[in-house]
């Protein structure tokens, strides 16, 4: 136990740059869904209809690339810079061809999105937005790709420097571009799409000019032989991101199936979920930076072979992930109607038939912090021990069989309304949790016996 809390403070000094640049990638978004609702609330459930969209591709892309943080990681643990380089330079490849095989789907979004039975208005003015979306998907799985190999050096900060410079862009070109500022034309929700977009293009440019530039990054010489295909590194790195990339798309999944449903509801529905999955995203950001500090540091230590320092990292993480659970619980119990009108102007006809809806989805979303974070804190542990298949087959049975199940029965057989889907979140999250806890401490006693190696193969 002494070794566990021994580890608490370099998890904090790793995890605080990272929870900071997670605050400012999502604050990208909550600037976009923001000034949608400055427009009105249909722009604003158009947004969140969009998000809902894409997110899919997104998530898979994170779940996939995510791997080359501990496997970063466990290359510079065992002092082999070459494989650190190689996981780099192919996760790049990686993260292009999946954006340039994501837009075609987000090109169409609009037509899915009639297809899938939502709002024939909303969709249709979903259609600009999903362009200029599309067009932004290489730059933001390429800017992952040079997040995650940072932060397997343990080096979160330049991201962090990247990620703060583009939400200050957007920030900025949100105002100009919707509203028509100076010489640009009036776009309305369009420019919100058009503004992130340029933003992540800079900051992919921004942070890959750092990596190049800066130590301890050029001492891998990461661009060296960057167009070698080399199949070895990318097979793995599909092999172990891949199951990861479907417990991130189970997890988000959920919560976008979920927000389709409730879509169905009704306009203030939908953007009452979107008020309640933003701040639910803000808050989740928290425990993800310590998640992303023990994949590193779990893998640092699997890769330099200390059995007793991967088990300290891992439950140090999930210490640091209980602590930080309190105050978020707290914070979003409180002020919920507050939280609320972050987003929907007060003077707005549909006001009050979202801060009904909304209050209730925002009280759900403090009851399972502490859920979402642990389950999020242990998947990223065994992540770090290359140990992702069974977790994804374990989020498929908590995210949707017992999540969307559940608010899917709560809400049309029962008929409690849109409000009991959100709850059935928290069911699938409770869930998850649990059993991924009990995946932890069954590996750790395996290996600590011998009975299977440190890294899963």
């Amino acid at each position: 136990m002494q070794l566990t809390f021994a580890q608490i403070p370099a998890l904090i000094r790793l995890a605080l740059p990272i929870c900071m640049a997670q605050l400012a990638s999502i604050g990208i978004l909550t600037s976009d869904l923001w000034m949608a609702g400055r427009l009105s609330t249909f722009d604003l459930a158009t947004s969140a209809l969009s998000t809902r969209l894409y997110h899919p591709f997104y998530f898979i892309a994170l779940g996939i690339l995510a791997v080359i943080a501990p496997l970063t990681a466990q290359a510079l643990g065992s002092n082999d810079g070459t494989i650190a380089r190689r996981t780099f330079g192919r996760g790049l490849k990686i993260a292009v061809h999946m954006g340039i095989q994501s837009m075609p789907a987000v090109f169409y979004g609009s037509d899915i999105l009639i297809f899938l039975g939502q709002d024939d208005a909303l969709s249709r003015h979903a259609k600009p937005y999903l362009f200029w979306t599309a067009l932004g998907l290489p730059f933001t799985f390429v800017f992952l790709a040079m997040r995650f190999f940072s932060s397997g050096h343990g080096e979160p900060a330049p991201q962090l420097y990247a990620t703060l410079l583009g939400l200050g862009l957007n920030i900025l070109l949100n105002e100009v571009l919707s509203q028509g500022i100076g010489p640009f034309v009036k776009m309305g929700l369009e420019g919100i799409a058009l503004a992130t977009t340029i933003s992540y293009i800079v900051m992919a440019l921004t942070l890959g000019a750092l990596i190049g530039l800066r130590s301890p990054f050029r001492q891998v010489s990461p661009y060296r032989r960057w167009w070698v295909l080399d199949f070895y590194i990318i097979k793995r790195i599909l092999r172990i991101g891949s199951p990861n990339g479907l417990l991130v798309l189970s997890e988000t999944g959920m919560f976008i199936i979920a927000a389709l449903m409730i879509g169905l509801f009704g306009t203030s529905a939908l953007a009452a979920a979107s008020v309640a999955n933003q701040i639910a995203a803000v808050a989740f950001m928290v425990p993800l930076s310590f998640a992303q500090a023990a994949a590193i540091r779990v893998g640092g230590a699997a890769g330099a072979g200390h059995p007793a320092l991967v088990s300290a990292n891992g439950n140090a993480s999930m210490l640091c992930g209980v602590l930080v659970a309190i105050p978020l619980t707290a914070g979003i119990l409180v002020f919920p109607e507050f939280l609320t009108g972050l987003f929907i102007q007060p003077d707005d006809p549909f006001f009050d038939d979202v801060l009904v809806i909304a209050v209730p989805m925002l009280i759900i979303t403090a009851i399972f912090q502490l859920s979402d974070g642990m389950q999020a804190i242990v998947t990223a542990a065994l992540r770090g021990l290359n140990d992702t298949k069974i977790p994804a087959i374990i989020g498929l049975f908590g995210y949707w069989g017992a999540g969307i199940g559940s608010g899917a029965y709560m809400a049309f057989i029962l008929e409690w309304g849109p409000v009991s889907i959100w709850a059935g979140l928290a069911v699938g999250l409770f869930l998850n949790a649990i059993i991924l806890g009990i995946r932890w401490v069954m590996r750790m006693q395996a290996i600590r016996a011998g009975t299977i190696p440190l890294l899963a193969q």
